[in-house]
């Protein structure tokens, strides 16, 4: 049977344009259709950082590292409510990907490999020029390599023959076909609809969440992935990060100079902790908390590389005068206004301050440095886990990427890589880079494997 390509791959993300390519080179003739103007999607705003152990950075900086040791500390992290497969097979994958990555000519700089999230092995791989350099590397090789390129194109549906498989994609009137199809259209971010439905963790911060992604994130791989039998995984898993909501401006982590507490007046954190466990441990809480510190602290809050947009005099100063921070001349004032236990309150800024003179956090060993609170007004903001960064509900996979149905059986002719997928993230972020890796990882996966599945077709 004549096709118009072996491969079709929809999305040119990260997971996309690295699946495209690997197709490419396997020997498959590949079309990437993208809904946007642009190619890159999210992959593009990213940092483009890869979360990767035993890679030829570590081994420079002296590092010594193993996909068994990542693997361990991946499925630990997340109290293994994640598939041991997929993640069996991302930590394996990692290192030879980023490899891959590095000859195709993103270079990783050794010096800028770090510790990502709250592991002591530095797996985090930051990229030089960010995302958009990995993306204008990977579009590179699409080009030369002759992948076409189809710009806004949004698929609006999957074709398939009368046995169930995958044999091309619907944009309105037009169709192409192919032996198989390659889901890489990013998460569903600007879906109010589908984060009501699938992440309500997120929805729950109302008018206050932000997303900081593409504009095309909007659930397609989902919607068409279900269409032919795909089944979802990963229900209200995602990366949101704390916010005192004045602006739609990313700042990742809190000074430290805060003391965080909840309804009952009592810290439940070390306020500098990794911001993949902040939202986590807000949830907790019930969704919120309030950050307390005192004039003093305000006034000398100034500008630095990481604290640019909240967490600086002149705005709270400003905010606390709009009545978005309540301020009051005493604890017991300030607890009553912000619905606070006031002896709760009290105690816990006692403690915290002898803490604060004896140099020591006897509560939480918080390390940074931390100021007294003795200097009225006081102040308490509201903080929620609001701000958005990427959604891991998706489509469920195998460890070969081709998307699984009801019934655990492969979808013939369908694939899936990048945040479309639904069964390897879990309820805490790995680290930096935790969301690109198994972009290019995955998406290499299954161009590979489905230029292999085209293969066995035309022969």
């Amino acid at each position: 049977m004549a096709r118009d390509y072996d491969i079709i791959v929809i999305g040119s993300g990260a997971a996309g344009l690295a699946a495209a390519v690997a197709a490419a080179d396997a020997g498959a003739s590949v079309l990437v259709v993208e809904g946007e103007k642009q190619v890159g999607g999210s992959s593009r705003l990213s940092g483009g950082h890869f979360y990767a152990a035993g890679t030829s950075v570590q081994k420079e900086a002296g590092v010594e590292d193993t996909p068994d040791a990542m693997f361990e500390h991946y499925m630990t992290i997340n109290q293994w409510l994640v598939d041991p497969s997929i993640v069996r097979r991302y930590s394996d994958l990692s290192a030879p990907t980023l490899e891959w990555v590095k000859g195709l000519g993103v270079n990783y700089p050794v010096e800028g490999l770090y510790c990502s999230g709250v592991g002591s092995v530095p797996r985090g791989h930051p990229p030089e020029g960010d995302g958009e350099e990995v993306i204008n590397v990977l579009e590179g090789h699409r080009s030369h390599k002759g992948v076409d390129l189809v710009l806004d194109a949004r698929v609006t549906a999957l074709v398939t023959n009368d046995d169930g498989r995958v044999t091309g994609v619907r944009i309105g009137d037009d169709e192409a076909t192919s032996a198989a199809v390659i889901i890489a259209t990013g998460g569903f971010g600007n879906n109010p609809e589908m984060i009501e439905k699938y992440l309500p963790q997120a929805s729950a911060g109302g008018d206050w969440n932000w997303y900081i992604g593409a504009d095309g994130a909007r659930g397609d791989g989902l919607t068409l992935g279900q269409s032919v039998g795909g089944v979802i995984d990963g229900h209200d898993r995602a990366l949101i990060l704390a916010s005192p909501g004045f602006s739609r401006d990313l700042e990742v982590a809190l000074p430290s100079w805060l003391v965080m507490v909840n309804q009952q007046g009592r810290r439940f954190c070390d306020e500098t902790a990794s911001y993949i466990m902040i939202a986590g441990l807000l949830n907790k809480q019930g969704g919120n908390a309030h950050a307390v510190f005192d004039e003093t602290t305000r006034a000398a809050a100034k500008r630095t590389p990481f604290f640019q947009a909240y967490w600086v005099n002149d705005v709270l100063q400003e905010k606390a005068e709009e009545g978005r921070i309540i301020r009051a001349d005493t604890l017991a004032e300030l607890a009553s206004k912000a619905g606070i236990d006031a002896e709760g309150l009290e105690g816990t800024v006692e403690r915290y301050n002898g803490d604060v003179e004896a140099g020591e956090d006897t509560a939480f060993l918080k390390q940074a440095p931390m100021s007294q609170i003795k200097t009225p007004p006081f102040y308490a903001v509201e903080i929620r886990p609001v701000m958005l960064c990427w959604t891991g509900t998706g489509l469920r996979i195998d460890a070969d990427a081709s998307v699984l149905s009801k019934a655990e059986k492969p979808i013939r002719g369908l694939y899936a890589a990048g945040e479309t997928v639904g069964n390897l993230h879990g309820d805490r972020y790995v680290g930096g880079g935790g969301s690109y890796g198994p972009c290019l990882v995955f998406g290499k996966l299954a161009g590979e494997n489905a230029a292999k599945y085209a293969k066995e077709l035309n022969d």
